[in-house]
């Protein structure tokens, strides 16, 4: 019986993330793909750690710890990542229970300065409404 096979067959268990709560084990899973990913382009680039280092403007050990799993990405980081490797970020939330808990307000676009006292001075000394 081949590898595949046994795979295959191998009975479904969960004493591996006994005690983990599901968030850890999703973060880590979605961690390994974003640093497999990240491995790979630099693969399909032909380059060394270093070389790849070089192209994206970090340290030899920060590509390390990237493909490594030990670097806890920010939403910032992966953006400038994926920009310099043509790559797309695609973050999907999808409705849980959650929903049926809160009401969603809805967005009111004649909402003024003078009716919300969330109004604030955004990010770039524009206002916004919060």
């Amino acid at each position: 019986m081949g590898v595949k096979e046994k795979i295959a067959k191998a009975k479904k268990t969960n004493w591996v993330a006994e005690g983990i709560s599901k968030s850890e084990v999703k973060s880590t899973i979605e961690l390994a793909k974003i640093s497999a990913k990240i491995e790979m382009a630099r693969l399909e680039k032909g380059m060394t750690q270093i070389e790849f280092a070089e192209y994206m403007g970090v340290t030899q050990g920060m590509v390390s710890k990237w493909e490594s799993r030990e670097y806890n990405f920010t939403i910032k980081s992966l953006n400038e990542i994926c920009e310099k490797l043509d790559l797309e970020l695609s973050v999907c939330l999808n409705e849980t229970s959650i929903k049926n808990e809160y009401e969603v307000i809805p967005w009111k676009k004649e909402v003024t300065k003078k009716k919300n006292p969330l109004w604030f001075k955004g990010i770039y000394g524009k206002e916004d409404i919060a």
